[in-house]
């Protein structure tokens, strides 16, 4: 398949044409069901996304909201909380042992789920802190945004997986995994209300043997049938991956704030830092 990229520096005119386009909003919306995920899409100023399974503040992350910030989109981060755990998968492994960063070059990959509670929802699982691990990554993003000049973006969250089961029925679901049937939705969305970052040849999931066949079998699939389906292809801007990008960077904690993370987790950290109990 042909470079399925958009150039970085093309993307914003590209979206707005399209979005100027009422006839092809239209041919768009109603192929979407008349349901698009989240208000941001409508907003005057279009969204990038970043869809991941649980919103995080990784190295990635900060690179997104940067990236898409120059480029003149409000960044977002689409999640799917429900999507089943499973130690096959690297992003959701480290979502629940996260690779951090500590000061004075420590590294740590602690588990912050017990081996009990891996059974369900990676964003629903519930932690050792007592909250689920969506809300520790969220927790998380608090702290390493507001160190930065991000600080309004960690709420730029919204959950895509009541949409992917609306939609997925919509492209021929009956039973089994979801994914290549709510793509098609996700290729559309790209194509006209927001801008979708992605590194398909790198991203969290590089190392997996399966995303080989997850690109023939769902990706290129999605692209050409929305392509052909409603003849503009999704504005796909590529998100240089590279080692390393997966890890959290919290050097900025001094030693005793970061042993009350570890212990207590990232939400008594937020608390603390906003005055309550």
């Amino acid at each position: 398949m042909k470079d399925i990229y958009t150039p970085k520096e093309a993307a914003l005119e590209v979206i707005m044409e399209r979005r100027n386009n009422s006839e092809l909003r239209e041919r768009v919306t109603r192929y979407l069901g008349e349901r698009l995920p989240a208000a941001c899409f409508l907003a005057d100023t279009p969204p990038a996304f970043l869809a991941r399974y649980v919103p995080r503040a990784t190295d990635e992350d900060r690179l997104f909201a940067d990236e898409a910030r120059e480029a003149g989109f409000v960044p977002y981060w689409s999640s799917y909380l429900a999507d089943r755990y499973t130690t096959r998968n690297p992003e959701k492994v480290q979502t629940i042992r996260p690779p951090i960063r500590w000061t004075k070059g420590q590294r740590t990959r602690q588990w912050v789920v017990a081996p009990e509670e891996r059974s369900g929802g990676i964003g629903e699982l519930n932690t050792v802190f007592g909250y689920t691990s969506a809300e520790y990554q969220q927790g998380v993003r608090e702290l390493v945004l507001a160190n930065g000049d991000n600080e309004e973006l960690a709420g730029n969250t919204f959950d895509m997986t009541d949409w992917y089961r609306f939609q997925a029925p919509r492209f021929g679901w009956e039973s089994g995994n979801l994914a290549a049937y709510y793509y098609p939705a996700t290729m559309a969305l790209a194509s006209t209300f927001g801008v979708l970052y992605e590194d398909f040849d790198g991203g969290p999931n590089a190392g997996n043997g399966d995303l080989a066949g997850f690109m023939d079998q769902v990706v290129y699939p999605a692209i050409s049938k929305v392509t052909q389906d409603i003849g503009v292809a999704p504005v796909i801007v590529q998100l240089p991956y590279r080692e390393g990008m997966n890890e959290t960077g919290l050097e900025f904690l001094d030693s005793d704030t970061a042993t009350t993370m570890r212990t207590l987790g990232s939400r008594a950290i937020v608390s603390d830092r906003i005055g309550t109990v």
